[in-house]
């Protein structure tokens, strides 16, 4: 089967490429340029999708002998995901651009490419796994390690999408393994740290960087009877539901 790889210069995305390799297909890796600038997305334990990152990921290819090519999606991820991010904000909601990603530019934009240009899967390093249920139909689910399990950022993908979708790590155990196994085959990301947080945001300061999009202006917390609790500097840096950043400490009442 002709599996395009998607690379994002980290362990798990490696790993899962050299197993689709082993695996007997015919794999091609490709890592996605996600900015025109990519100084302004981060790396190493903060985030992805750097020069560094696309770097170590043609490494990766070198080693498991397969090509590698960088696909620009910088347009498409700017108006799917960034814009978007900024939209649901300024409509007071708290979005999940990883989902979106996956929604959006993985398992939409670059499966459609992939699947124009004759690639029957796309292969990535999410921890998830895909069964079928006793009808055939194709089923998404958790990862063995729940420390890991990303299918809650998988959710989003319909039957078609599963079906040309390829989670090597899904039955993997460990995080652990995945580095052993990334050492074992001489793949120099094998100790490179995890990526967290919004890549686009260079200091993972979230509402620092929303301050140039959302109005921030300041205002009053009240709770349900009116009572003032605190001030706030804008509504863009808080969730509906939790009480982190609101820098109060009154406790539910009982009942």
């Amino acid at each position: 089967m002709r599996v395009l790889a998607a690379m994002s210069g980290g362990v798990d995305s490696a790993v899962a490429a050299a197993r689709a390799v082993e695996q007997g297909h015919d794999v091609i890796g490709v890592h996605l340029a996600l900015s025109r600038m990519p100084g302004t997305l981060r790396t190493g334990s903060r985030g992805c999708c750097t020069i560094e990152d696309s770097m170590d990921a043609q490494r990766a290819a070198n080693k498991l002998g397969i090509p590698f090519y960088v696909w620009d999606f910088s347009e498409r991820f700017k108006l799917d995901v960034v814009d978007d991010f900024v939209a649901e904000y300024q409509a007071g909601r708290t979005p999940n651009p990883c989902m979106r990603c996956n929604e959006r530019i993985k398992f939409a934009a670059l499966l459609e490419r992939g699947l124009s240009l004759g690639f029957e899967a796309i292969c990535t390093g999410h921890y998830a796994s895909i069964l079928e249920d006793g009808e055939g139909n194709l089923e998404l689910h958790r990862s063995l390690e729940m420390a890991k399990d990303q299918s809650y950022v998988l959710g989003v993908l319909n039957a078609s999408q599963l079906a040309h979708s390829m989670f090597p790590l899904g039955a993997t155990a460990s995080k652990d393994l995945i580095r052993q196994e990334a050492a074992a085959r001489g793949l120099s990301v094998a100790n490179k740290p995890d990526s967290y947080d919004i890549c686009f945001i260079p200091e993972g300061d979230t509402r620092q960087w929303l301050k140039e999009f959302v109005p921030t202006d300041s205002g009053k917390i009240v709770d349900s009877q009116g009572n003032q609790l605190g001030e706030h500097d804008g509504h863009v840096g808080f969730t509906v539901g939790q009480r982190k950043g609101l820098r109060i400490g009154t406790p539910a009442a009982d009942g």
